[in-house]
């Protein structure tokens, strides 16, 4: 295990959304497909939620028909390098990941999804939940042939790929864990009633006031809140309390379980939502190799936050690996 630190340890909503909600609160089917669409484009990519400006990036989008859901995703890169799959926040969508997409596809396979209700992956069908989430990514990478590969996530992204690396160790290279809390650490009893009250505070919350203080609360830059209102927006009310109660559900705490593979854990330094920086250097300590940052001058979405200091930590994890 090496423990690295940028800046003081300081901060999920997409992790612990009830913990999180509690705190706001004095504010306020299906048959399965084989069918495949897929088209060669060159992807405007509108940089305006992110710093520094984004250029032009070609790639390869797909359509999984999966249980009454289209479900899209993009490739790109050398064919032949290993493969590394982005799994994007709640309530966003694969744009969370371009930033780092510019500096990966020169030298490696790149893989990013919206997931079932997100982005262009509508309408969402059936019930939103982090094991068939995994489901999904099985079922996009056994298209693409893809028996192993790095993965990344954000937020509710890393509950995906900690489910997906509890079921499917053998897919696993190694982790790289944005601003998400541990699923298979034990939890406290104060959680585990925040967490089951979450689906009734959700619905009880004013749709506007959610959107807005989860945007503010997930990010410093005006940009990258804005992109997350945004994207909230497009979802709607209902889907978007269909995920999140999803996401809250899936903590399952593992007594004498680690992840063998490597692991780059990140959060910002003002990411205060939920556990994360509570429980990030206990996860340190856990699992056996791990490296630990904490990015400077970012939130909750540190890698839109603080893109190239998020970057170079991450091309220096990556370098270490071969």
């Amino acid at each position: 295990m090496s423990i690295r630190r940028s800046s003081a340890c300081i901060g999920t909503y997409q992790g612990n959304v009830g913990r999180t909600l509690w705190k706001h609160k004095r504010n306020v089917k299906n048959a399965e497909s084989n069918g495949r669409t897929s088209f060669i484009l060159v992807l405007e990519i509108n940089r305006e939620f992110t710093k520094p400006p984004m250029e032009t990036t070609a790639l390869s989008k797909h359509v999984l028909e999966r249980k009454g859901s289209p479900l899209h995703y993009w490739v790109g890169g050398p064919t032949d390098a290993q493969t590394i799959v982005l799994t994007h926040g709640a309530t966003v969508d694969h744009r969370q990941f371009l930033d780092q997409v510019d500096v990966l596809i020169d030298h490696y396979h790149v893989l990013l999804w919206d997931m079932r209700g997100h982005g262009e992956s509508r309408p969402m069908s059936i019930v939103f939940t982090v094991p068939e989430a995994v489901n999904d990514l099985i079922a996009i990478l056994d298209r693409e042939a893809i028996s192993k590969a790095i993965f990344v996530g954000q937020s509710t992204g890393t509950y995906v790929i900690q489910e997906l690396v509890f079921r499917h160790p053998e897919r696993v290279e190694a982790l790289i864990v944005i601003d998400g809390t541990c699923i298979t650490m034990p939890i406290s009893a104060t959680d585990r009633l925040l967490l089951r009250s979450t689906p009734f505070m959700l619905k009880m919350y004013p749709f506007e006031m959610l959107k807005k203080q989860s945007a503010q609360a997930s990010a410093i830059n005006k940009s990258v809140q804005d992109y997350m209102y945004d994207t909230m927006s497009a979802i709607g009310r209902d889907d978007v309390i269909n995920i999140l109660t999803g996401v809250v559900q899936c903590i399952h705490g593992e007594p004498g379980y680690a992840i063998t593979q490597p692991i780059l854990l990140v959060h910002g330094d003002h990411d205060k939502l939920g556990n994360i920086a509570k429980i990030a250097p206990q996860w340190a300590k856990r699992d056996p190799h791990v490296r630990y940052e904490v990015i400077p001058n970012a939130g909750h979405n540190s890698n839109q936050d603080n893109p190239v200091y998020f970057n170079q930590v991450m091309l220096k994890f990556l370098s270490e690996l071969s």
